[in-house]
């Protein structure tokens, strides 16, 4: 059974971190996932460092820290039917490979745009 809930860190100064983290709220149906910004609180007390891990998102699972291409499947995987079927037909990627794909789109993350405030999530699913 999985750990619930899992806490997920990601950019808030960031368009296309926002948009990932409503596109996953939207799509989890039993609540699973609570979003924080990486620089917040939330961040903080999980022993984050001090400007959080800018440009990677981070999803802890318990007492487990998944990052980038690993929390991004891990994340598909709990919103189950087709998406946790995708993400169990990526895992085949090597991690190297499939980390170089994610730093790609990380580096180049602000061509997407800055949101003039965080506008990560309602309350209801964020944390921070």
């Amino acid at each position: 059974m999985e750990a619930l809930p899992i806490i997920v860190l990601v950019d808030g100064d960031c368009a296309l971190c926002n948009r990932a983290a409503q596109w996953f709220s939207a799509r989890d149906t039993c609540g699973a996932m609570v979003f924080a910004t990486n620089t917040g609180e939330t961040a903080r007390i999980l022993g984050e460092a001090p400007g959080g891990d800018q440009g990677t998102v981070v999803a802890w699972v318990g007492s487990q820290r998944l990052v980038r291409s690993t929390a991004a499947l891990y994340m598909l995987r709990c919103l189950g039917g087709g998406w946790g079927l995708l993400a169990w037909s990526l895992a085949w990627a090597p991690t190297f490979l499939a980390d170089a794909l994610y730093d790609f789109v990380a580096h180049r993350r602000y061509w997407f745009g800055r949101p003039p405030a965080c506008t990560l999530l309602s309350p209801t699913h964020l944390a921070d």
